[in-house]
């Protein structure tokens, strides 16, 4: 699952960056009331609260461990096969690898995805055989419970992620079906979202049953399938993307010689001389030398308390803070390391630290455009 958002560094295994989200602590509080509110007083009876809640506390995160060794599956997976992974992030519905790749082939994809849910199995049937080996031998039920929770948390949650539906495990399974059966990755993708999709809005509904039944539960599945609909919108869109700029070259999309703010005139001057001339938002500034300083918008320089006094080197989002491109690279590898935000963001497109163009969101809105009825030539400057 991919969440979109920032996390806090936990450290790396195996050379895989590890990070939480702050809503990792909400999941494990919730967690950790459900085991010490509900099932422990019931499992174990006969213990004050206090016992319970820290019980509970240390199911809740040997919960989460078992999340990460379920990613950390996912990563080590994608690695034998030669798929980058940039980091494993938790949060609150659960956790995502970013891979940085995708697979080659069908076969890989199958794999990567089967690896977590596998491992999640296997968690489960090693708690579950702890519990009951303990218990056997007659250890306190405040230990065998947790143990046996533990076990049925990961078999649900193995079950959970193999349903066909994107962005869940098993609508990459069922995406690598798809690829290996017609030969066409984009087609795999395609009906895994759709599939995401719909367990997503059947998810919804059957939370929204709950809500008005009087279960305020319900609101979980709410937002786990409000989750899993905008997710698998996006994994669409974003294959799209790839699928049809797939091969296309940052050259071949930028603008050239596009219109720059000088580094060493004031504020004032610049925007004075904006009253004639293209009308842009977002400008690339140039330093006296000639070299690429940085990028600066019209909503940044208007703000700015004094602009006769004031230069438009000082103001600007300066190198290396800024996305840079050359001429050859692939457009894909651009858009997958910068944010490009109509109105404040460009991506400077360098020779030997000189400006030779820049690609914005109209760029890139023009490039999917025109894919969508041919191959998109070279117009731009060459190498």
């Amino acid at each position: 699952m991919n969440t979109g958002v920032p996390s806090v560094p936990l450290g790396r295994l195996r050379g895989i960056a590890v990070g939480a989200h702050w809503s990792t602590l909400v999941a494990v509080m919730v967690i950790a009331e459900v085991v010490a509110v509900s099932v422990l007083p019931q499992a174990a009876p006969g213990h004050d609260a206090v016992t319970y809640w820290i019980a509970g506390v240390l199911s809740a995160l040997a919960f989460m461990l078992s999340l990460l060794a379920h990613e950390l599956a996912h990563a080590l997976a994608a690695q034998r096969f030669g798929v980058g992974v940039d980091r494993i992030d938790l949060w609150l519905l659960g956790g995502v690898s970013r891979l940085s790749s995708s697979p080659r082939s069908p076969r890989a994809e199958f794999l990567i995805a089967i690896a977590g849910p596998a491992t999640s199995v296997v968690i489960a049937i090693l708690a579950g055989a702890a519990g009951s080996g303990l218990a056997t031998w007659g250890a306190p039920a405040l230990i065998t419970s947790p143990l046996l929770w533990l076990a049925i948390t990961n078999g649900v949650l193995a079950v959970f992620n193999l349903v066909p539906a994107a962005p869940l495990d098993g609508g990459r399974v069922l995406a690598a079906a798809v690829w290996w059966r017609t030969g066409d990755e984009h087609r795999g993708t395609k009906a895994a979202a759709v599939a995401g999709r719909a367990f997503g809005l059947a998810l919804v509904a059957f939370g929204l049953m709950q809500v008005f039944a009087g279960a305020l539960s319900g609101l979980w599945l709410v937002l786990l399938g409000a989750y899993l609909i905008l997710s698998s919108a996006a994994e669409q869109s974003a294959d799209e993307m790839q699928h049809q700029l797939g091969g296309v070259l940052v050259r071949d999309v930028m603008t050239p010689d596009p219109p720059i703010a000088p580094g060493w005139w004031t504020v004032r001057t610049f925007l004075d001389s904006l009253t004639s001339g293209p009308h842009r938002q977002v400008f690339p500034v140039i330093s006296f030398d000639g070299a690429a300083a940085g990028v600066v918008s019209l909503a940044e320089l208007v703000r700015v308390p004094d602009p006769l006094n004031t230069r438009v080197g000082d103001m600007c989002r300066a190198l290396p803070g800024v996305p840079v491109a050359s001429l050859g690279e692939p457009l894909l590898d651009v858009l997958g390391r910068a944010s490009l935000r109509q109105g404040r963001d460009l991506v400077l497109v360098l020779r030997e630290e000189h400006l030779v163009g820049v690609i914005g969101p109209e760029d890139v809105a023009w490039a999917l455009e025109l894919s969508r009825g041919a191959p998109i030539s070279h117009h731009g400057a060459t190498s």
